[in-house]
């Protein structure tokens, strides 16, 4: 009988040993859980053999020696079970070294455990058995035994209750089951031992069973393992750029070969880092909802612009098992990036300094201009000299010219800015038409020509859309027909088709018997500051923009402009733009036009209000004379200052209903004077209506004056009745004793 035991025992040895080996073969090299377990799997196998040799010996000294032996790898098992609990259950800190503190102290009880006074030994018929005397150290010995047991149910409890995956309740499971197979044969013989019988070996064979479930534990733990493994020959052979595994404890387990040339290091080297070792990043990157997160970070190794992917990696139970983190050097797209910026802020500052320089020029050419311009338009009204008016008609022209070329370059300038804005209100086509036709036919009636409008007489008349770069495109284009037609005539032809039930497509078609474009020459038509055919119309004046500007406009508007031409024969420009019908209102006849239009006539003031104050601030002296000459037939009393001081004193003496204040002034400049006007104390013009007077025309002018607390905004060179209907709109109507308005804009059209 006890040689058939002792064969049982031993076989128990071989099975251990060799699974022992299986996991030195494969895992030992990894990390302490597998070293763990190899080593109890060795411990495991010694307490199977030393107990079965027990068995056979017939000497109580040899069995006694046997049985000390076998009683170390029974410490020995415990302890590396309390460890491999204490890891697997995720337990840290205080609780894990007292609990793995009290595996240890059966240390201190072994010395007193194996002396031979204290031992039974004797023949029985399973073989040589043995037994503790009753005492102090059998019964610490008892107390040592259950307390380890409390001890493995606890972790095995722990981790069950803490668990959240399949596989960690599982693993609880199975490590409960161990831990109450040991128990039971542990419990068994110490139960023999008390009753005064001989041990029999089952705390042997029980953790033989427990070392078996103990194993496939240790086989189902390493599968998530395996799997970050089998990944690594993907990863190893297969990616070029940076990758890292971590565990699910966010441990580093693994790198691939380009992961230690991006760091300089050896694998092991980069094993022993964590996350926040290797990258400058954001707490708790693993931590994010889905299963990618993309960060950006900096590298603490080599100073190198990061892009950081990060993956979840999941087992069979849909549980996170680890994270795949691969990098991305963006160094060089990062620095691409920061000489982008700074090339936009050069650009920046160059369009700055553009915009700069196209606001004073803006403000020198039309500070004289708005002189030279209102001067004449004093002659004009006031002159009865017939030689003296041609003169001033010439004048007038010449400067017209000149504001054209200075408008064309600041709508270009607020083009190119982006800041040029189409704004869509209700207008009316056949006014339209018919103020495009007035301001023409004086133009071409000069030159001899013949200026036609065919316009059908259903053409919806109301629409709604920007009437002002609407009137700009085709008067630039009929302007240039004019121009550039020596003989025969401009010809425009309006026709529309319905794109809806309130939607129509406008088309507008400029013909002209003029010089013509080469076919070679079209494509150039529409770019900056170019004029085609250069030698033929280099006496035209032209600043070689206004057809750039017509097609920047056109394309805002979602419109198109086509060209075609025939060289020496003439050209035909078609401008194509979608408008919102409003009402039912037709254009009708456009013959009723204005006759006699080159005739001087008897200017008439936009109103008179002989009871109405204006106070006028410029430091230019003639500027203020074209002021006071504009606003002599209004009948309006006007005061004049030269500076901002001087404004301050004359608001301080007395009420005035609107003050034309100038901006560009020496000492305190307009935004400077309106901010001392709205604080001075006794200030007698604190509502009056402050209108700002400046030559800057530029984009966003408008926007900026009124944001700094001017009431509106007035571009000079000041047109008067312009100046006249600006005032009209803002003077108190009890002053105005007699209203042109209607009777002027009828006498414009």
């Amino acid at each position: 009988m006890g040689q058939l035991l002792f064969i049982l025992l031993y076989g128990f040895t071989v099975i251990t040993f060799f699974v022992g080996l299986i996991v030195l073969r494969k895992g030992i090299k990894k990390n302490r859980i597998d070293r763990l377990y190899f080593t109890s799997t060795m411990l495991s196998g010694a307490w199977s053999l030393f107990i079965g040799l027990v068995v056979i010996q017939t000497d109580p000294g040899s069995a006694a020696l046997m049985r000390a032996l076998a009683l170390a790898a029974v410490f020995g098992q415990f302890i590396c079970i309390t460890y491999l609990l204490v890891f697997w259950s995720g337990i840290r800190g205080r609780m894990m070294h007292w609990i793995v503190g009290f595996a240890w102290m059966g240390v201190l009880l072994y010395p007193f455990l194996i002396r031979r006074d204290r031992m039974v030994f004797e023949k029985t018929a399973y073989g040589m058995a043995y037994r503790i005397k009753p005492g102090i150290w059998s019964g610490a010995y008892t107390v040592f035994c259950a307390a380890i047991a409390v001890n493995m149910i606890f972790l095995a409890v722990y981790m069950l209750r803490r668990s959240i995956r399949k596989r960690e309740k599982i693993m609880a499971c199975a490590l409960m089951v161990c831990v109450f197979i040991v128990g039971f044969g542990c419990a068994f013989d110490t139960l023999m031992q008390m009753s005064g019988y001989m041990t029999f070996p089952g705390s042997t064979i029980g953790q033989f069973a427990a070392q078996m479930v103990l194993y496939q534990t240790y086989i189902f733990y390493n599968k998530s393992r395996v799997t970050l493994e089998n990944m690594s020959e993907f990863v190893y052979y297969s990616v070029d750029e940076p990758v890292f595994l971590f565990d699910e404890g966010e441990k580093l387990c693994i790198v691939n070969n380009g992961a230690t040339v991006f760091l300089g290091m050896s694998a092991e080297e980069c094993c022993k880092m964590r996350m926040k070792d290797i990258f400058d990043m954001q707490h708790n990157v693993f931590r994010f909802q889905g299963s990618k997160n993309r960060v950006e970070a900096k590298c603490l190794q080599n100073g190198r612009s990061c892009s950081v992917s990060i993956d979840k990696i999941y087992d069979g139970y849909k549980d996170i098992i680890g994270y795949i983190v691969i990098v991305h050097d963006v160094t060089q797209h990062v620095h691409m990036v920061e000489q982008l910026a700074r090339e936009k802020q050069r650009a920046d500052r160059a369009n700055e300094a553009k915009g700069s320089f196209l606001a004073n020029m803006s403000h020198e050419i039309r500070t004289p201009i708005n002189a030279v311009m209102g001067m004449n338009e004093m002659i004009l009204r006031e002159s009865g000299d017939e030689t003296i008016l041609e003169y001033a008609r010439n004048i007038q022209d010449a400067s017209k010219s000149l504001l054209v070329l200075i408008n064309d370059i600041l709508d270009f300038s607020k083009i190119e800015s982006g800041m040029m804005e189409v704004v869509e209100e209700a207008y009316s086509l056949r006014m339209l038409l018919k103020a495009l036709k007035t301001e023409c036919s004086i133009r071409a009636g000069e030159k001899g020509l013949d200026l036609a409008f065919h316009v059908p007489k259903d053409t919806p008349a109301v629409l709604m859309g920007d009437q002002v770069r609407v009137r700009q495109v085709l008067l630039n284009i009929l302007t240039n027909a004019v121009k550039y037609t020596m003989k025969g005539g401009v010809t425009l032809t309006v026709s529309y088709k319905k794109t809806a039930e309130r939607r129509v497509k406008l088309t507008f078609e400029i013909s002209d018997t003029g010089i013509g474009i080469k076919e070679e020459s079209i494509d150039r038509l529409f770019s900056k500051f170019d004029r085609v055919d250069e030698g033929q119309v280099h006496a035209i004046e032209g600043s070689g923009l206004g057809l750039c500007i017509v097609d920047r406009l056109v394309q805002l508007m979602h419109g198109t402009v086509e060209v075609s031409s025939v060289y020496g024969e003439g050209s035909t420009f078609t401008v194509t733009l979608e408008q919102e019908v409003i009402g039912e209102e037709t254009v009708g006849s456009l013959q009723e036009e204005a006759k006699g239009a080159g005739r001087r006539r008897e200017t008439i003031p936009v109103f008179v209000a002989p009871e109405a104050k204006v106070l006028a601030v410029d430091d230019n002296k003639v500027n203020l004379t074209v002021i006071r000459g504009l606003l002599r037939k209004t009948e309006v009393q006007v005061t004049c200052a030269d500076s901002g001081k001087a404004c301050l004193e004359r608001a301080a003496a007395e009420h005035y209903d609107v003050i034309l204040l100038d901006h560009m002034m020496p000492g305190m400049d307009g935004i400077e004077t309106l901010e001392a006007l709205r604080d001075m104390p006794g200030n007698c013009c604190k509502d009056s209506v402050v209108i700002a007077l400046t030559a800057n025309a530029m984009a966003g002018v408008r926007e900026m004056y009124l944001e700094k607390g001017f009431d509106d905004y007035l571009a000079k060179p000041i047109e008067g009745t312009m100046l006249e209907r600006m005032l009209l709109r803002y003077l108190p109507k009890e002053y105005i004793i007699q209203d042109n308005s209607n009777l002027k804009r009828e006498e414009e059209l």
